[in-house]
């Protein structure tokens, strides 16, 4: 997110916190940008909805891309609210529920069964009305945090490549209908060389079922911008520390190739953080100060809970305006009663009051989707930040939102 143009908005327009606010331009900008990074004959881009699906950013997002990637029923009906049925929308989930089947084919153009069973337990099903095709793990794991990790022992996410290539040896008709892949192997990576490995060893795995695909899915997890940190500030995210360098694309680039050379079909990616991270940020206000044990604690009316990856990854997330040395430090800690409700240890040039802002940044990906009302703190109201600069006010969240979550009703006060 341009911070140049967040500050200006709040500068001279009223913001009522905690905010969410997302960026129209970074994100249409980061979408093209990852656009052009896989550009060529039969490539398509498809965005990942998981990691963010506020429908006006969503919007913004499809000016750029070829479609929508969904995981659930509510992201397709989503996808399709957007797209209309202009787009391209495809669905991969670990468990299609019986119930959601029929609505599901309907809504989407190409769907990934996420095992071998469930291909088998809607493949008529799915016959006539979608492109069936299947999920592969190629058990070729990239991620060292295994609850990150797509390949990991005993992964949920795909059918085994020694499973379908025994099938493809033994009993290839069961296969037949399938005609399209998927793969995901990656998360946060700036270098596309194991998306290389991953297409040669299919290739020589399952080659076969290569090629009789109408498609194939090579996923997400790739960094397509970069890893350098927000302007003006020090980065402390995992993926900006481990490298400030722009991305390896020649991986991608010769998979492709390989891919475009030997099968006729089309290849989709499907990225997601690496287009939405930058778009979001959040705003808050200090609503408390006080000392503790010779710190300054600033509570913020805001949680990690509407964060929820802070807790997850056990990181410290950029702050505008923070030093990396001097200035007046603070514990900044968020507005519930779990101890662990904390940002970290920052520090400002100018000493915190009450009211002060508080911006954190580069929190467009698997923030607002993962946010949650623990101790019914209420969640964010939405922004969005438009082209022209102005911040129109989205969503807000009210006590009758609070309730609904919980299964009662429309409170009425005696």
């Amino acid at each position: 997110m341009s911070t140049k143009r967040l500050l200006q908005a709040l500068r001279t327009q009223e913001v009522e916190t905690p905010a969410f606010v997302y960026d129209e331009v970074q994100l249409a900008d980061d979408a093209r940008l990852a656009k052009d990074a896989i550009a060529g004959d039969r490539t398509h881009l498809l965005f990942a909805m998981k990691s963010f699906s506020v429908p006006g950013g969503l919007r913004a997002i499809a000016s750029a891309v070829d479609g929508f990637h969904a995981s659930s029923l509510f992201e397709a009906r989503l996808a399709r609210d957007v797209l209309g049925w202009r787009g391209v929308v495809h669905l991969t989930t670990p468990g299609i529920r019986p119930g959601d089947a029929d609505d599901l084919f309907h809504l989407c153009d190409h769907v990934s069964f996420n095992s071998l069973s469930q291909w088998e337990q809607f493949r008529d099903q799915a016959a006539g009305v979608t492109s069936s095709g299947l999920r592969v793990n190629p058990r070729l794991s990239n991620v060292a945090d295994e609850r990150y990790d797509p390949c990991s022992r005993h992964s949920k996410l795909g059918a085994s490549v020694d499973d379908v290539a025994a099938i493809l040896r033994t009993e290839p008709h069961r296969l037949d209908g399938i005609k399209g892949l998927l793969f995901h192997t990656n998360c946060d990576a700036l270098d596309t060389t194991p998306l290389l490995e991953t297409v040669r060893y299919l290739d020589r795995m399952i080659e076969p079922l290569l090629d009789q695909l109408d498609w194939i899915d090579l996923g997400g997890g790739y960094l397509f911008h970069g890893a350098e940190a927000s302007e003006g500030i020090e980065g402390r995210l995992p993926w900006q520390n481990r490298a400030r360098r722009t991305p390896d694309l020649d991986g991608l680039h010769a998979a492709l190739d390989l891919l475009r050379a030997k099968y006729h079909m089309n290849i989709y990616l499907e990225p997601g953080a690496s287009v939405s991270r930058r778009g979001g940020a959040f705003v808050a206000s200090v609503v408390d100060l006080f000392q503790s044990s010779g710190r300054t604690v600033a509570v913020l009316d805001t949680s990690v809970n509407h964060m929820p990856e802070v807790l997850e990854f056990q990181f410290a997330p950029d702050v505008l305006g923070d030093l990396e040395r001097g200035g007046h430090p603070y514990i900044l800690a968020g507005a519930t009663c779990l101890a662990g409700d904390v940002f970290g240890e920052y520090a400002f040039a100018e000493r915190l009051a009450l009211g002060s802002r508080v911006i954190i940044p580069d929190m467009g990906a698997y923030s607002m989707v993962k946010a949650n009302m623990f101790n019914g703190v209420n969640l964010p109201s939405i922004y969005a930040l438009e082209e022209d600069g102005t911040l129109a006010l989205q969503r807000t969240y009210t006590y009758d939102d609070f309730l609904a979550r919980a299964g009662g009703g429309h409170y009425v006060h005696p």
